[in-house]
């Protein structure tokens, strides 16, 4: 699992996902509280981080490394979501999010996170059919899961990852974030802990269930 810490000004409250496991990607779920054994994630730090950006764009000069390119497909939706998750977490408070990633010749990769705009969704998948514009190699998918009332400094988010090509189907993941004080004059940092599930609530994967890069 990975723990990082990212100073920020939110105020976060605490919830509870339901998960279980599931054999196919896109078959309807209902809810439990079964894990599979998580993926482990190195451990990480970052500076503080900037304001949150609409649309944050890494390109190919800040790329993640060559791991996103070749080699098995499971293991490049990890590393495509291990290198982006950072990223994301600066940019929750915008959440829901979609991040497109784009592999370069170079075995780099661009990363572009925006707000999700679902009804937005249908002109674009038209444009990748059409050659207007490039599909993207990966698209990630982040929404809060559904949390609880009690205020708290815990939030839970679902994050659905997949790859252009029958066998990058749609792979889920939990991200739980934690607000806990920097110390003192130092304001607050946002730790996160990453986990691989075997899914979650429809709500987050129904956003993907017509799987754009497999059409």
């Amino acid at each position: 699992m990975a723990s990082i810490g990212i100073h920020t000004a939110a105020k976060l409250t605490t919830r509870r996902p339901s998960l279980h496991p599931a054999n196919k990607p896109n078959q309807n779920l209902t809810a439990s509280l079964k894990f599979k054994p998580p993926r482990q994630f190195p451990s990480a730090s970052i500076a503080p981080s900037h304001p949150a950006l609409p649309r944050t764009r890494r390109g190919s000069g800040e790329s993640i490394d060559s791991r996103a390119k070749g080699g098995d497909p499971l293991a490049r939706i990890d590393s495509w979501l291990q290198d982006s998750v950072p990223d994301i977490v600066k940019n929750l408070k915008q959440a829901p999010l979609l991040v497109q990633i784009y592999s370069g010749l170079d075995g780099g990769v661009r990363v572009e996170t925006e707000r999700a705009v679902p009804e937005e969704w249908p002109a674009a998948r038209e444009q990748w059919r059409s050659g207007e514009s490039k599909s993207p190699d990966g698209l990630i998918f982040v929404e809060e899961l559904e949390r609880e009332s009690e205020p708290g400094a815990t939030r839970a988010w679902g994050i659905v990852v997949q790859g252009k090509g029958a066998e990058c189907g749609p792979a889920c993941y939990l991200l739980k974030t934690d607000r806990v004080c920097a110390g003192l004059g130092l304001g607050f940092c946002t730790h996160f802990c990453l986990m691989k599930v075997n899914n979650f609530r429809d709500s987050a994967l129904d956003q993907f269930k017509d799987s754009w890069l497999l059409q």
